[in-house]
């Protein structure tokens, strides 16, 4: 980058300090030879799971002239990193750098794009432990434990596969995919029984911290409301008369007033436990689609007061009879909250008659070919729901939900993450 006789500008690997200094390329190149760096830049570079201290990233004795009183740095390179904020998802990075780094010609990232200079990286997983038995890291959030629903790729035992070339891993409890921190696996059967079995007795003290709506009480709260399904097909949950036992210990570390933090310990392990607890006791996890909602009723739930009564009725299940409660009218409601239409952007009816006429009984299909492989499948499939219709933008809060797995431990282990940024206070 051409230099001037006051001032360079440097963006993404230069710095934006002014320069002096005015030489050809050939002196640059030779100037940056000079310069000397602390550590491997490129080993730091390509390792997603070491922490990388950008002042170490820096080059040192960078030649300087000091004009007028004012210290002017020669032209250097740097590397500058980013996370993520929410309100870049779902736009184009080019759209992101010229709207929010002002500082650089609005040409600059779709050129640096093409250069290989700017890229963007996996989520990283963090590998906390690793031995012959065991493998522990810190999920990210966003990514499914396993296969699920829409996700194959994007799981952990996938990402795992892709990045890292881990496989054969046996799945030792599971995080919701919105929720990060502590995860374990298992390398072999022989540990895979030992941690399932003292899991099973109890033996694992589980701590998680969360971000709930409004003011928590000072003392610590417990709730032992008992929990079950409500809408089996999607997995949601509500606190329920015949639910199976669950236990739930709550401590205020710190509130603004107008969120709190708390730390959790569970008892129990049961689907959604915090979840479900903490929109009982009137706190719902901050940005929660799933139990931060009007839909269980005014009150969001508070109290397992949904407004909608629970009926005691008999089902029979392989052959079994057996009385529950269920409230048919809430199950109803969350479900039409969340059903997958909901995500649609418009309908097609062009698909929706197709499917009808193919689902007829009096509608001849050929067989396809058998043995195709995924290759020889082509991109557009005429049955396949997500090819065919259009699907609205996705909010913020479906890829993160303020809830992180700080520490499993049991007498012979313990395995802990830092506090995630958003349960830092500032």
């Amino acid at each position: 980058m051409p230099t001037t006789a006051d001032s360079t500008e440097t963006v993404e690997k230069q710095n934006t300090e002014k320069s002096t200094e005015s030489t050809g390329k050939a002196e640059k190149r030779k100037r940056a030879e000079n310069v000397d760096f602390t550590g491997s830049k490129k080993k730091k570079w390509e390792d997603p799971n070491k922490k990388v201290d950008p002042l170490e990233e820096l080059p040192m004795n960078i030649p300087f002239k000091i004009v007028d009183g004012v210290r002017h740095l020669s032209p250097y390179w740097a590397c500058y990193r980013t996370r993520t904020k929410g309100r870049w998802i779902g736009r184009k990075m080019v759209e992101v750098f010229s709207g929010e780094f002002l500082s650089t010609n609005r040409n600059y990232a779709k050129i640096a794009c093409k250069m290989g200079r700017i890229y963007v990286r996996d989520l990283p997983i963090r590998i906390i432990s690793d031995t012959d038995d065991l493998l522990v890291i810190e999920k990210p959030p966003s990514l499914p434990v396993h296969t699920c629903g829409q996700y194959a790729i994007h799981t952990v035992l996938g990402q795992l596969r892709v990045n890292e070339g881990i496989t054969g891993l046996r799945v030792l409890h599971r995080l919701d995919r919105a929720t990060s921190g502590v995860l374990l696996f298992a390398k072999n059967y022989e540990t895979d029984l030992e941690f399932k079995t003292t899991l099973k007795q109890g033996e694992w003290s589980k701590e998680y911290i969360c971000k709930v709506d409004g003011v928590f009480p000072d003392e610590e709260q417990l709730c032992d409301q008992p929990i079950g399904p409500l809408v089996i097909s999607m997995g949601i949950q509500c606190v329920r008369p015949d639910g199976k036992e669950a236990k739930s210990r709550f401590k205020k570390l710190w509130s603004d007033g107008t969120h709190s933090v708390v730390q959790v310990h569970i008892e129990t392990g049961r689907t959604h436990q915090i979840r479900v607890h903490s929109q009982f006791l009137g706190h719902p996890i901050v940005g929660d689609q799933l139990y931060n909602s009007t839909v269980w009723g005014s009150t969001k739930g508070k109290n397992a007061e949904y407004q909608k009564s629970f009926e005691e009725v008999a089902i029979e299940i392989s052959g079994k009879k057996f009385q529950v409660f269920l409230s048919f009218q809430l199950c109803e409601d969350v479900r039409n909250t969340h059903k997958s239409e909901n995500w649609h952007e418009k309908p097609n009816p062009e698909y929706e008659q197709r499917m009808e006429h193919l689902a007829a009984d009096s509608t001849e299909i050929t067989p396809e070919t058998p043995g195709l492989t995924v290759d020889q499948r082509p991109e557009f499939d005429e049955i396949c729901q997500k090819c065919n219709v259009e699907s609205k933008k996705v909010p913020d809060n479906h890829y993160q939900l303020f809830l992180h797995c700080l520490k499993y431990e049991t007498p012979k282990w313990c395995f802990k993450t830092e506090l995630p940024e958003w349960a830092v206070q500032k």
